[in-house]
């Protein structure tokens, strides 16, 4: 296996388990990508979710459609990821864990 898929075997045992170490949910995941919390992060390829992310107020609002002043929050999470050390890994949608656009396994 690669050390994604070692990493993404991880993630969907732990979201099995229903373990908080895993999330699928973009709000979640920007937070915990902000707070260096996110070991790995897998996004789908082609995919954007336009919103706006508060780190002073630690706010994230997704938008149905992008509206003046929003950024790509997949971007957003990759980003932070990165910048904390993390890993991101581009999957194509149908292989993205969970079926969902974006799941990100925490370090704590």
């Amino acid at each position: 296996k690669t050390v994604g898929g070692l990493r993404r075997s991880s993630l969907e045992q732990l979201a099995g388990a229903g373990s908080e170490r895993v999330s699928d949910c973009l709000e979640q995941v920007v937070l915990a990508a902000y707070r260096g919390r996110v070991d790995s992060l897998f996004v789908a390829l082609g995919m954007q979710r336009w919103g706006s992310f508060d780190p002073h107020a630690n706010r994230v609002q997704v938008h149905g459609e992008r509206v003046s002043g929003d950024e790509d929050l997949f971007d957003l999470a990759a980003i932070h990821t990165l910048l904390n050390s993390g890993n991101v890994y581009l999957v194509e949608p149908k292989e993205a864990p969970g079926g969902g656009a974006v799941a990100a396994l925490f370090r704590y």
